[in-house]
C-alpha cells in the first residue's frame, strides 16, 4: 500500500480549501447481512483527510491496488456475496 499512499501523498490537493497536506489512513467496514454477523471488514478504504479544514474522502483500496484481499477471496468462495 505504500506506493499508493505516496502517490495520494504526491498528487492530492484538498477540493475545499485547496491545500496539499494530506492525513493518510486506511479504515475498513463489514458488509450486511453475513458479514455483518460475523463482523468480517469486507471493505476496506482509504481515507484522505485535510490536515487544514479537516475535508475527507474515501477511496475504495481495491478499486486502487486493482485486487482483492486473497483473504476476502476465499470468504467470497465459500459464502458468495
Amino acid at each position: 500500500m505504500t506506493d499508493i499512499v505516496e502517490e495520494i501523498r504526491r498528487r492530492w490537493r484538498c477540493p475545499k480549501c485547496g491545500t496539499g497536506d494530506p492525513y493518510i489512513n486506511e479504515h475498513s467496514f463489514t458488509g450486511s447481512g453475513l458479514s455483518r454477523l460475523l463482523n468480517w471488514q469486507a471493505y476496506t478504504y482509504i481515507a484522505v483527510t485535510c490536515r487544514h479544514c479537516g475535508y475527507t474522502e474515501f477511496y475504495n483500496k481495491e478499486i486502487l491496488t486493482g485486487k482483492k484481499d486473497t483473504l476476502m477471496q476465499i470468504l467470497d468462495l465459500l459464502f458468495g456475496r
